[in-house]
């Protein structure tokens, strides 16, 4: 397996999971099957551009952050991996008190 399609399909696992979407809510979004979905994120098969820039709109990332790992701001140096962790493995409600804490730490800091 190409290791690059392994690595854009974990980063759009990551996201589909972050985004609170099932396998099969993805491909229904993308129309695409829930067997090319598995296929994309294993790193087996790829997403045509197409599809890679409607993926992008709905998990409201970069191209750049799929192909190459990186926003192009640059932001993913400032947000620690056990932080993305956390919100990946969270519920919605989690993830929106998750939120609250850290728009109060921010207000805090101004």
């Amino acid at each position: 397996m190409n290791v690059l399609y392994q690595e854009i399909g974990g980063r759009i696992q990551d996201l589909r999971r972050l985004h609170h979407l099932t396998q099969e809510n993805l491909a229904e979004k993308l129309d695409v099957s829930v067997k090319h979905i598995s296929s994309v994120e294993r790193g087996s098969s790829s997403l045509s551009l197409e599809k890679l820039i409607q993926l992008c709109d709905l998990l409201d990332c970069s191209i750049d952050y799929l192909v190459l790992g990186r926003n192009i701001s640059g932001m993913e140096e400032y947000i620690p991996q056990s932080i993305l962790e956390i919100f990946t493995r969270s519920d919605k409600e989690e993830c929106a008190l998750l939120q609250e804490y850290l728009l109060f730490f921010q207000k805090l800091h101004k």
